[in-house]
């Protein structure tokens, strides 16, 4: 059928309309809806409890260490063009490489002792050279001392995990999930295999900024926090309303299966075990996978980290998993009394 233009243009508007009622949050959209079904079932109003609270990650100065001050100056080895430091020392020295990023900066230290003690080998042998070689040895002694705050001032303390943990950010969806994290854990990874090979030969540097650059620009543990905030949210208000019903008026007070039970299980296989459990399992997977490989960067640094970021990231009291943990114990066992009451469980499940 031939559409006027007054109709085409209808048309037109109607499916622009149409596109723009896609929710900006779709896992938020979901589980308002799940909650909001099970309120109207009950009779009752979905909880007015406010979102958990998500800390941020550490500032700049809790969640870096101070770089120890090199005291032996490198001014004397500017000539020594026969172990190539001299042109190190220039890069070092030039407008760009003093205001060079952590990772940057450490890619340098990981260079200059590796051609440092390559230098030192060269000069083992050279009798006119031996004070040369002691002032050589102070520096590299010097620089590895300062190496693990380097890596950590570059990692766990750096601008990319920082930039990943912005809560800033939305929800992962229900699509995106599934699959989530894949490529920030193996940067993780990545990072962790690195940190014992700093200063030593044979170390890679082809791909050196790639992971750095993964995690900056993914704010993965920032997403995954944000959705374990929205399901803590859902859950517990799901819990309150069946519990609440419980104590007011049971479901089921004769342990025989009602209306507003039937109306309620199948709420509970639609919603919960076809869209929030998938949901759930997967923010959870995501999480677990993501806190491994952090414990693994953690377990590769060299140094103690920062007080402060140790108190808050590694070993907080409370935080959005453990309240996650919880509200997902209760929520289950809110729906497990119900159904058992209204004998809707499938036999020997409890």
């Amino acid at each position: 059928m031939i559409k006027t233009a007054p109709a085409r243009a209808l048309w037109i508007l109607a499916l622009l309309v149409a596109g723009g009622c896609a929710p900006a949050d779709p896992a938020g959209a979901m589980l308002a809806e799940y909650e909001q079904r099970v309120a109207r079932v009950l009779d009752a109003r979905p909880s007015a409890r406010p979102l958990p609270e998500l800390s941020p990650w550490p500032r700049t100065r809790d969640r870096t260490l101070p770089v120890p001050p090199q005291r032996t100056g490198l001014g004397g080895f500017l000539s020594l063009h026969r172990c190539d430091l001299g042109s190190l020392i220039g890069e070092r020295s030039s407008q760009l490489g003093r205001v060079m990023s952590a990772p940057s900066r450490l890619n340098y230290e990981h260079r200059f002792l590796v051609a440092a003690q390559d230098c030192l080998d060269r000069l083992a042998g050279d009798p006119d050279r031996a004070a040369l070689r002691e002032q050589l040895e102070e520096i590299v002694e010097e620089k590895r001392r300062g190496l693990p705050a380097w890596t950590w001032n570059a990692t766990l303390g750096g601008d990319a995990l920082a930039a990943a943990y912005s809560l800033d950010v939305t929800p992962l969806t229900p699509d995106e999930a599934e699959e989530a994290g894949r490529p920030e854990v193996a940067a993780l990874y990545v990072l962790a295999a690195r940190l014992p090979r700093l200063g030593r030969p044979g170390l890679d540097l082809s791909d050196w900024n790639r992971p750095f650059e993964t995690l900056a620009r993914s704010a993965l543990p920032g997403r995954l926090r944000r959705s374990a905030q929205l399901l803590t949210h859902h859950l517990n208000g799901v819990a309150d309303l069946l519990e609440a019903r419980e104590t007011r008026r049971p479901l089921c007070p004769q342990g025989i299966v009602t209306r507003d039970a039937d109306i309620l299980w199948n709420i509970f296989r639609g919603y919960h075990v076809e869209e929030v459990q998938p949901y759930l399992v997967a923010v959870d997977r995501a999480r677990r996978e993501w806190q491994a490989a952090l414990e693994s960067l953690r377990e590769a640094q060299q140094g103690q980290p920062p007080a402060p970021f140790a108190q808050s990231v590694f070993d907080p009291a409370g935080g959005v998993w453990p309240d996650l943990d919880q509200a997902r114990e209760r929520h289950v066992e809110a729906w497990r009394v119900v159904l058992v009451r209204c004998d809707l469980l499938p036999n020997g499940a409890t």
